[in-house]
């Protein structure tokens, strides 16, 4: 009787399986566009935040690895952790916020701002996010980041214009600039900077020079923003006042995130009227290519 039971209780125990399993998340670079200008590194990565959340949607799993702490591989960042077999879960990641995001909840998470504390912040970076809706997770999980930010490239088409006139650019400013932008959301500018991204002087070379010149701004759905653009113009019969720049607005409509824009300004005599119609109405073509 007591053999009989050894070999019974063998029988009948089955080996339970471990609900968990090991998965790699693996934040992708989005490609860097070619760009003359001495800007931003588009792939550079400082820090990154990982918020994991259950099909319940609470938050099981916050992660922030500072700078000191990255570690790239092969071009990528690479994260492994626990999770549930056959459950959809959601992931939230931001790059190179500079700081540790709170704990959130997915609402929270969905209307989270963050904040730039002037236009050009981006010494460690632009700031990227990605998202990953309600999946059920495999061994390896690709999660493709976005750029928050869209790149204006801005170019001159001097064609249309005599050769005894010039036409000089000297300060290029975003107005209407964004200061925050909800990384796991569409965002609509809800601050905006006094002055936004702007360069003037000998950054505005490649400009006068028949070159693109790039500008940056962080997603805004609102289509408020704007090119400011000021210039010196001279001519044989009419020049602008030294110092008193001509000004001109290129409106920008929408700009998602991660979206390259190509504009093209030509400027045009207008061929008859007074001095001050002649400097202050000129005739732009804009091309603006998404």
């Amino acid at each position: 009787m007591f053999l009989l039971g050894i070999v019974y209780g063998a029988t009948a125990c089955t080996r339970e399986e471990n609900p968990y399993f090991q998965t790699s998340l693996i934040l992708e670079l989005p490609g860097q566009i070619p760009t003359r200008a001495a800007d931003p590194d588009e792939v550079r990565i400082s820090d990154y935040n990982l918020l994991i959340y259950n099909a319940f949607g609470d938050l099981e799993e916050k992660v922030y690895v500072p700078a000191r702490a990255l570690q790239l591989q092969d071009g990528h960042i690479e994260y492994s952790t626990a999770l549930l077999r056959e459950v959809p879960y959601t992931v939230l990641a931001a790059v190179n916020l500079g700081y540790e995001l709170p704990c959130l909840s997915m609402d929270q998470a969905r209307e989270y701002r963050h904040h730039l504390a002037y236009p050009d912040e981006y010494s460690r970076g632009l700031p990227m996010a990605a998202c990953l809706e309600e999946t059920v997770l495999g061994e390896r999980v690709e999660l493709p980041l976005e750029r928050l930010m869209a790149r204006i490239d801005l170019q001159v088409d001097y064609s249309a214009l005599p050769d005894d006139v010039k036409w000089l650019v000297r300060e290029v400013t975003v107005g209407n600039c964004p200061s925050s932008v909800t990384p796991f959301a569409p965002s609509t500018a809800e601050d905006r900077f006094t002055r936004g991204f702007r360069k003037e002087g000998r950054e505005l070379a490649p400009l006068n020079e028949r070159k693109p010149l790039s500008f940056y701004l962080l997603e805004d759905h609102s289509g408020k923003a704007f090119l400011e653009i000021k210039t010196e113009y001279h001519s044989p019969k009419w020049h602008s006042a030294p110092g008193a720049y001509l000004s001109y607005r290129v409106e920008l409509g929408a700009v998602t995130r991660n979206t390259c824009y190509g504009i093209t300004v030509t400027p045009a005599e207008v061929p008859s009227g007074s001095a001050a119609k002649r400097l202050s109405n000129k005739v732009f073509s804009v091309r603006k290519i998404p």
